[in-house]
């Protein structure tokens, strides 16, 4: 854009430049040459220095950060997420919805909205994400997050102590279950994670098994690398 400008100025200068004039005298045929040389030089100085208003917008643009949901603090005590594969005990599996994700994320404000013991923060609804405080002790005591994914139709959600104290002896956990039940359209990935899945009993024997969930999670074809997902971390 900005050498398109600069050629076409140029062009115009040295038609201007060359175009049949009155005779001059040599004095003044060099006085003019000059002013000619002095002003197409400071002209394309500012072009060139000088960004477009079309270039300034461009480098002004705000670009939004794609949205993720954290994982809990491997120390955590009050806090669950579904990012948290490998510590069962702070794991939550995510959300499967068949309708929309437009109507499944409007069914998450809903309820959030509806509820006078939560108070929303911040709403992308372009990435489909909303964050919220959660009264417990407080009324800002813990907090919710909540993102729809389209791509794969499923909600990812995070729920935590914002202020370390009481223990919170399950509500947070409690918390998200009573959300997705009151947003009527959503079932847990794989029926749910039990403790039992990763040993092969209880609800693996249903398919309900960790490396099932992770498969259709994550898109793999493979459950390989994957089984410590209930084993312990080396530090």
């Amino acid at each position: 854009m900005k050498m398109r400008l600069l050629v076409a100025f140029l062009s115009l200068s040295l038609s201007s430049a060359f175009s049949v004039q009155q005779p001059r005298t040599g004095s003044e045929a060099v006085s003019t040459r000059a002013d000619f040389v002095s002003k197409t030089c400071g002209a394309v100085l500012s072009t060139l220095l000088v960004p477009t208003a079309s270039l300034a917008d461009d480098e002004t643009a705000v670009v939004k950060p794609s949205r993720s949901i954290k994982a809990c603090d491997r120390d955590a005590k009050n806090c669950v997420s579904t990012a948290n594969i490998k510590q069962i005990d702070l794991y939550s599996p995510p959300w499967t919805f068949e309708v929309s994700p437009d109507e499944a994320f409007a069914r998450i404000k809903g309820v959030l909205k509806s509820d006078d013991s939560f108070v929303i923060t911040e709403i992308d609804d372009e990435a489909r994400y909303i964050r919220a405080y959660a009264q417990r002790i407080s009324a800002d005591q813990d907090e919710v997050e909540f993102l729809v994914r389209a791509d794969d139709k499923v909600v990812v959600f995070k729920s935590s102590e914002r202020k370390e104290g009481v223990p919170d002896f399950g509500a947070n956990r409690k918390r998200i279950d009573d959300i997705r039940s009151r947003g009527a359209v959503f079932d847990l990935m794989g029926g749910g994670m039990t403790a039992d899945s990763y040993e092969g009993g209880g609800a693996a024997a249903r398919g309900n098994n960790a490396f099932g969930q992770l498969k259709a999670f994550y898109g793999l074809q493979s459950g390989q690398g994957f089984q410590s997902v209930f084993e312990e971390e080396d530090d």
